[in-house]
């Protein structure tokens, strides 16, 4: 095959991706996390905050007071479907726990978090969902690969626990975080990352019987 006749593939296989709001899933992709956060706040949903997992891992998202319930979003899968040169699909799962006083597990059964990628999925009173995937192998192929990582955003318009009125993305790639008491903090992603009451844990559930499960922390 010559090279303008790969060219034209190569354009072609690029069109037949589509678009995901005003990028292409491969522009997205080979992108920032940054960049795709702007996206997703503005065509999605607002962000109070994210969290990069690895499959397997998951955040707890504790309740206002205490006899709210906890969530624990676990990561389940996290792929992309290549079309030789170029990704077309992009699948994120996540499992939801609904835990009482630390302790005492409920799944969440609910189809909307069997994809997440670009969509949101309630969670409580708020919404999460899965804006950039990363750590997978760019070579040429067909078929689903494995994606490492995925950056899991969340809103929770009924936590006040972070005092935050809102989360700004600004131009230069930083974070500007505007409280309660009008003060401000500019944090870069990677800082921003790790702020909130949002923490990433390693939690295990033991099944005891019908849908209860007890919880193991850390």
């Amino acid at each position: 095959m010559g090279k303008k006749a790969l060219a034209l593939v190569v354009l072609i296989l690029v069109l037949a991706a589509g678009p995901v709001g005003a990028w292409s899933l491969k522009d997205l992709l080979k992108g920032t996390a940054s960049h795709a956060l702007d996206l997703f706040k503005r065509e999605v949903m607002p962000v109070d905050g994210y969290k990069a997992l690895k499959v397997g891992e998951g955040f707890w998202i504790e309740g206002e007071h205490f006899w709210n319930p906890d969530y624990y979003v676990q990561l389940n899968e996290s792929k992309l479907y290549w079309s030789y040169l170029v990704p077309t699909d992009v699948d994120v799962k996540v499992q939801v726990w609904k835990v009482y006083f630390g302790l005492f597990a409920f799944p969440v059964e609910n189809s909307k978090y069997n994809d997440i990628w670009w969509k949101k999925a309630p969670v409580g009173d708020g919404w999460i969902g899965a804006f950039f995937v990363w750590d997978f192998s760019w070579r040429p192929g067909h078929g689903w690969r494995p994606a490492k990582k995925a950056y899991i955003a969340y809103n929770l318009p009924s936590a006040q626990d972070l005092n935050v009125q809102n989360v700004t993305i600004l131009q230069n790639g930083s974070v500007r975080i505007l409280f309660d008491d009008n003060s401000t903090r500019i944090l870069s992603f990677e800082d921003f990352e790790g702020f909130g009451n949002v923490t990433v844990e390693n939690v295990t559930f033991r099944h005891v019987v019908g849908s209860l499960y007890l919880v193991r922390r850390g």
